[in-house]
């Protein structure tokens, strides 16, 4: 990867760079991750060494003293095209100077040079429905952060799928949000979000549910674009529309991908 466009990192300011190596990994997972997410959000050790591996996860990070303090992990679908990233976060006491913008920024640079993704995506909470976390932080606070570095929310209903598979809790009321799109853009194609949400739900929850909280969000993604918001821009993110859960929808369903009445079967 190259960034010559980018200022060379002084030794007060660590480079960015790609996390491939097992021990990179291991401090990426102990250091960084273990301490930032909840237990059911984390990937498990081997998996995140294995998706490295085959190509399927992808990572980036700041080292300092041959630990890793800062990470982003991305999955990569070679279908779709479509980049989502699953964490980005820094390791306790490491916060603030800049280094989780500069990671974010190089790590899209370097994605863009090496996969060049039709779409980059990132899941945040929407602050209006979901408090301030004691540990895992304001879901305001990330949403401005991004915002800062150029992301766009897409209108569209979304809840994070069961990642934990048929059965499993939904997370409602989240933003799927566009990273590293051009400053003027308005929205971004159909196509592709309603391919990334139909292999997104099926990888996580087995199936395409044939539910009104799926049905809702395929059919915001069922036209040509998807228009895109400032996220920073409050009268904006309140045309939103929220993908407010309940009874069966706050649930993947415990039907099997390809069964009679799944909508992943056609």
């Amino acid at each position: 990867m190259s960034d010559d466009s980018a200022p060379h990192p002084s030794p007060a300011e660590p480079a960015v760079v790609p996390l491939t190596g097992a021990a990179q990994l291991e401090s990426l997972w102990q250091d960084v991750l273990v301490p930032s997410f909840p237990p059911d959000e984390l990937a498990s050790p081997d998996g995140l060494h294995a998706g490295i591996g085959s190509g399927e996860l992808t990572a980036y990070g700041v080292e300092q003293d041959g630990r890793v303090v800062a990470g982003i992990v991305a999955t990569w679908s070679r279908a779709t095209r479509v980049l989502l990233v699953d964490y980005l976060a820094l390791a306790p006491g490491r916060r603030g100077g800049g280094v989780g913008g500069r990671l974010l920024d190089r790590s899209l640079a370097g994605w863009r040079e090496e996969l060049h993704p039709v779409l980059a995506l990132a899941e945040v909470e929407h602050p209006g429905h979901h408090p301030v976390h004691p540990t895992h932080g304001d879901p305001a606070a990330r949403l401005r952060f991004y915002a800062r570095h150029g992301a766009r929310a897409l209108a569209l209903p979304y809840f994070q799928p069961g990642i934990g598979g048929p059965g499993s809790p939904r997370v409602p009321a989240m933003l799927l949000t566009a990273l590293g799109t051009d400053p003027g853009a308005e929205a971004v194609p159909a196509a592709a979000v309603r391919d990334f949400l139909l292999e997104h739900l099926r990888e996580c929850e087995g199936t395409v549910a044939d539910d009104p909280a799926v049905g809702r969000l395929l059919a915001a993604a069922s036209g040509p674009r998807v228009p895109l918001v400032d996220p920073a821009d409050p009268a904006a993110l309140a045309a939103v529309p929220v993908a407010v859960l309940e009874g069966a929808e706050r649930y993947a369903p415990a039907v099997p991908t390809g069964a009679p009445g799944s909508a992943g079967s056609a």
